[in-house]
C-alpha cells in the first residue's frame, strides 16, 4: 500500500432486510454488517427458510424459541426449510464469517517522542453458543467504539516501548507468528530453528528487509522489532478476548497492517534503502561475474569429460554389438537344426498315428455293427412282449369296464323306477297347476280385448247370440243404421219372441 493510501474503513452495523433470501446480497455489499433482521414474505406464511452461512434466531409470537434437534434444544436453527405458523419468523441472522475490523491509530508517540500512525486490523467472529446473547444485548456501534478504544490503548502502550526506527519493522505482524514460533512474549529471537523460514519467524517484511543489503546488526534490530510487534499483537489478542468474551465474540487474529512515519524520517529511510540497494546491486554484479567465469570453466570441463565418456561408451557398445551378433547367428543355426529335426520326427509320428487310427477305426466299426445287431434283436423281442402284454391288459380292462357299466345301468334303472314312483303324485299336481295357470292366462288375455263378449253357456246358444247382438247395438248407438245393426235387431226380435212363446207355453 502506498504512503498516505488508506483502505475503506469498515463500520460495524445492523439493519433490516426484506427477507432471508436477501441476506447473502446484503452481507456481501456491507462487510461490516453483523446482524440482519429479515422480514417474512406474505406469499409463504406456513414455512420459512434459513440461508447457509448464518446463525439464525427464530421467534414465535415475539419470543425467541429453540430448535429441537437430535442433540437437544439449541438457540441456532440450521439452514434449510422449516414449517411454522404465520407468527413464526427468523428474528436475527448473524454472520458465521470472520469480520475484519480496521482500527487505525493516529498520534502514537514512540520512545524517542515521534508521532506515528499505526493501522491495526482485528479479526473476530461470533461464537455459536453465544449468538442469542450477542444478537440481543450487543449494539454493533457500541462494539465498534469499544474495539477502537481497546486497540488505541494497546497500540499507544506499544509505541512507548519502541523507537521510530523499530516502528517501521512492525508491518505485517500477525499473532499467528508468535504461535508458530512458540514465543509468548518479548525477549528471545526465534532464530535457532533451521526448519522455520524467515517469513514464518519474523513476517514477510523482515524477510524482505534481510535481503536488502542490511548488516547483521540491522537484521537483528529488525527481528527484535518484529518480535516486539508480534508479542504486542499477541497480548492485544489475549486482552481483547478477555474484554469481549462476555459479548459472545472471539478475537481470532490481530494484524499490524501499516506504519506511517513522519516525512523526514521516511525520506531518510528511503535514502538509506536506495544506497543499500545500489551497494547490493554492485556486489551482486561482481558476484555474478565471478560465478559466470567459474560456471564457464566447469561447463568446459564437463563437456570434455562427456566427450571422453561418449567415445569410451561407443567403443564398448561396438564390441558388445559384435559379440551379440555372433551369439545370435549361432543361436539361429542351432534353432534351424532343431526345427528340422522336430519336423522329421513329427512326420514319422503322424504316419504312425494314421496307421494305428485306421486299424482302430475298422475294429470299432465291427464292434459297433455287432452291438447294433444285438440291441436291435433285443429291442424287437422286448417290443413283441410289450405289445402282447398291452393287448391282454386292454382286453381285460375293457371286459371289466363293460361289466361295471352293466352293473351301473341296472342300478340306475332301479333308482329311476323308485324315483318315478315317489314323484308321480308331485308331477300330477304340477301338471294340474300348470293347466289352471294357462287357463287363467287365457282369461286375462281375453279380458283385455274390448271387442270380445263373454256369455254363459246354454243348450242352443240363444243367450250368447242375443248378448253379441246387444253389444253390437250398444257400440253403434247414435250412428246411422248399418247392416250389422239391422241384423242384430232382427236376431234379438226373433230370439226374444221364441223365448216369450216358450215362457207362455210353459205357463199354460
Amino acid at each position: 500500500m502506498a504512503r498516505g493510501e488508506r483502505a475503506k474503513e469498515i463500520t460495524l452495523s445492523t439493519r433490516q432486510i426484506t427477507n432471508t433470501g436477501d441476506a447473502t446480497r446484503a452481507f456481501g455489499e456491507d462487510p461490516g454488517l453483523i446482524i440482519a433482521r429479515p422480514g417474512r414474505p406474505v406469499t409463504n406464511p406456513f414455512f420459512f427458510t434459513v440461508p447457509e452461512g448464518f446463525h439464525a434466531l427464530v421467534s414465535s409470537w415475539g419470543r425467541i424459541v429453540d430448535y429441537e434437534g437430535e442433540s437437544g434444544p439449541t438457540d441456532c436453527w440450521p439452514p434449510g426449510f422449516h414449517w411454522g405458523h404465520p407468527m413464526t419468523k427468523v428474528l436475527y441472522l448473524v454472520t458465521q464469517q470472520a469480520i475484519v475490523f480496521d482500527a487505525p491509530c493516529r498520534g502514537v508517540l514512540t520512545r524517542d517522542n515521534v508521532s506515528i500512525s499505526i493501522d491495526v486490523a482485528v479479526v473476530f467472529r461470533v461464537l455459536e453458543k453465544d449468538v442469542k446473547q450477542f444478537a440481543v444485548k450487543v449494539n454493533p456501534k457500541d462494539l465498534e467504539i469499544r474495539l477502537q478504544a481497546q486497540v488505541d490503548q494497546a497500540v499507544k502502550n506499544l509505541g512507548r516501548e519502541i523507537t521510530t526506527r523499530d516502528a517501521y519493522g512492525l508491518r505485517s505482524v500477525r499473532t499467528t507468528v508468535v504461535e508458530k514460533s512458540g514465543g509468548s512474549g518479548g525477549g528471545g529471537i526465534p532464530g535457532n530453528n533451521p526448519m522455520v523460514s524467515d517469513d514464518e519467524k519474523y513476517g514477510a517484511a523482515a524477510a524482505e528487509e534481510k535481503n536488502d543489503g542490511m548488516t547483521d546488526a540491522e537484521h537483528e534490530a529488525a527481528q527484535v522489532a518484529q518480535m516486539k510487534g508480534a508479542s504486542a499483537t499477541q497480548n492485544m489478542k489475549i486482552a481483547l478476548n478477555r474484554a469481549f468474551k462476555s459479548d459472545g465474540i472471539e478475537i481470532t487474529d490481530v494484524i499490524i497492517k501499516d506504519v506511517d512515519l513522519p516525512d523526514a524520517i521516511q525520506k531518510q529511510l528511503e535514502e538509506k534503502t536506495n544506497v543499500d540497494s545500489r551497494n547490493k546491486a554492485q556486489r551482486m554484479t561482481q558476484k555474478k561475474d565471478v560465478q559466470s567465469t567459474t560456471f564457464n570453466e566447469v561447463i568446459t570441463k564437463l563437456q570434455q569429460s562427456n566427450e571422453e565418456a561418449i567415445s569410451q561408451a561407443e567403443g564398448e557398445r561396438d564390441r558388445d554389438v559384435n559379440a551379440v551378433t555372433v551369439d545370435l547367428q549361432k543361436a539361429k543355426a542351432e534353432l534351424n537344426n532343431r526345427i528340422e529335426e522336430i519336423r522329421r520326427r513329427a512326420e514319422i509320428e503322424v504316419e504312425s498315428i494314421k496307421q494305428d487310427t485306421g486299424l482302430q477305426a475298422a475294429e470299432s466299426e465291427q464292434k459297433v455293427k455287432a452291438t447294433l445287431t444285438a440291441h436291435e434283436a433285443q429291442a424287437r423281442a422286448e417290443a413283441q412282449r410289450i405289445e402282447t402284454e398291452t393287448e391282454a391288459y386292454v382286453k381285460t380292462t375293457m371286459a371289466r369296464a363293460e361289466l361295471d357299466s352293466a352293473k351301473f345301468k341296472a342300478k340306475a334303472s332301479i333308482l329311476m323306477s323308485e324315483a318315478e314312483g315317489e314323484i308321480a303324485s308331485q308331477i300330477s299336481a304340477m301338471k294340474e297347476y300348470e293347466t289352471e295357470k294357462r287357463r287363467l292366462d287365457v282369461y286375462a288375455a281375453l279380458s283385455e280385448n274390448p271387442e270380445l263378449t263373454i256369455a254363459p253357456q246354454d243348450d242352443d246358444g240363444s243367450l250368447a247370440t242375443m248378448m253379441v247382438a246387444d253389444e253390437i247395438l250398444q257400440k253403434n248407438a247414435g250412428k246411422p243404421p248399418s247392416r250389422s245393426t239391422i241384423l242384430a235387431e232382427m236376431v234379438i226380435q226373433s230370439k226374444g219372441n221364441k223365448s216369450l212363446r216358450l215362457d207362455v207355453g210353459n205357463g199354460d
